[in-house]
């Protein structure tokens, strides 16, 4: 692959990141108002709870992306990039689609079943994160990945904006207009995105059945090696950190001081937004100047230095601290990975990829559910625990050696 092809897939690349971060981000300030303010036989299914309901479907997503990261990103090693990314997002498309056909029909069980079918396809976020694994060289690793990252954000700054601005013409609305986004991001990767898996694996193996990949060869399967093992942990550990802040920094903001819905918007959008100027501008001061290892431990560090000081921010410091947090965890977001990649070279990128994905989506299911007994004392005690956790995730890492191998 040439520089100039390698740069059109980029970009195309970074396109569909953002049209899918947004799509899977779109609905999100649907849901809470739907459940809370309208009453029908979609939000009290069954005579239950609204409140459980929607529990219940915020926790039916990320366990799709949890099966769905665990062997899209390894299916793509061996039936090429290209391939499983269109497949997946037609079948993010369809359940977009059918999730307007079920809000419309006011049909629970098929919103749930939608839900959940569209995070097992958007597990394809391992495939974009390979993507740019594989486009080094011509291009530098560091710089796609951080590009990817910064992608991310921004999808996930521009997808509740769109929504909340759909919101009032009616839930269905928001779906309807990720569908035509997806229908959009397989038209793109058909005519623009090369293929950028050109490994003897894919030549090799294409004859394998989904099931295999499935129950053989899916990304857990990368835990036998003694090394990765050790890799898994500070993921595990790191990403259990940053969902203890994701998850409960809203909270413990309405507790500490009262946040509006439209302030804790704000802030968020403030976070992002330095997020994507850590990926695009930092990071790669960052990894010249300290390397990679270093400064994923030094970030790792200050991030869960900052949520210890949760105990003393105020309010005014509290919107300081949150863009210096957004920059900690752009760094050793995109740090860890491209040190994974670099270290285990030797292994298909698309399956290492998935397990990274996989690891965040299951921390994120883990987290929901400590987290949340923790904050019964006090949302603050999560967001500590989460610090904890990070400082475990560095203390592993410390005693990780760049020569170890599989």
């Amino acid at each position: 692959m040439t520089e100039q092809q390698a740069k059109r897939s980029l970009y195309t690349l970074l396109l569909i990141v953002l049209l899918s971060c947004a799509g899977i981000a779109l609905p999100y300030p649907i849901l809470a108002p739907l459940f809370l303010n309208e009453v029908n036989s979609f939000t009290n299914f069954a005579g239950i709870e609204p409140k459980l309901l929607l529990g219940f479907l915020l926790a039916v997503y990320p366990l799709g992306l949890l099966i769905g990261s665990s062997f899209i990103g390894a299916a793509s090693d061996i039936y090429g990039r290209r391939k499983v990314l269109v497949i997946t997002l037609i079948f993010s498309a369809l359940g977009y689609l059918l999730s307007v056909w079920a809000l419309l029909s006011e049909n629970f069980l098929l919103f749930a079943l939608t839900r959940f079918i569209t995070g097992i396809s958007e597990g394809n976020i391992a495939i974009a994160k390979a993507i740019a694994i594989d486009l080094s060289p011509p291009l530098d690793k560091t710089r796609n990945y951080s590009l990817v990252s910064a992608t991310t954000y921004a999808g996930w700054l521009l997808g509740p904006v769109i929504g909340g601005l759909l919101q009032p013409h009616g839930a269905h609305l928001a779906f309807l207009v990720a569908a035509v986004a997806m229908l959009f991001a397989i038209v793109v990767v058909y005519f623009y995105l090369g293929e950028s898996n050109r490994s003897k694996n894919q030549q090799k193996d294409t004859h394998l059945s989904i099931r295999r990949v499935l129950y053989q060869n899916n990304s857990f399967t990368l835990l036998k090696h003694k090394s990765i093992r050790r890799l898994f942990y500070v993921f595990l550990f790191s990403t259990l950190a940053t969902n203890a802040y994701y998850e409960f920094y809203p909270l413990w903001l309405v507790e500490s001081f009262n946040f509006s819905g439209p302030n804790i918007g704000f802030i968020t959008a403030i976070l992002t937004f330095s997020m994507i100027l850590g990926s695009v501008y930092l990071l790669p001061f960052v990894k010249s100047k300290m390397g990679l290892v270093s400064g994923s431990k030094i970030s790792m560090l200050l991030f869960a230095s900052m949520m210890f000081v949760h105990f003393y921010l105020s309010e005014s410091a509290s919107w300081f601290a949150y863009v210096f947090i957004g920059v900690t965890i752009a760094i050793y977001n995109a740090m860890l990975p491209i040190f994974a990649s670099e270290q285990f070279s030797d292994v298909s990128q698309g399956k290492l990829m998935g397990l990274i994905t996989t690891t965040f989506s299951l921390s994120n299911v883990l987290m929901a559910i400590i987290g949340s007994v923790i904050s019964l004392y006090g949302s603050v005690y999560s967001i500590i625990f989460g610090g904890l956790l990070m400082l475990i995730a560095v203390l592993i890492l410390h005693f990780i050696r760049p020569e170890q191998s599989t």
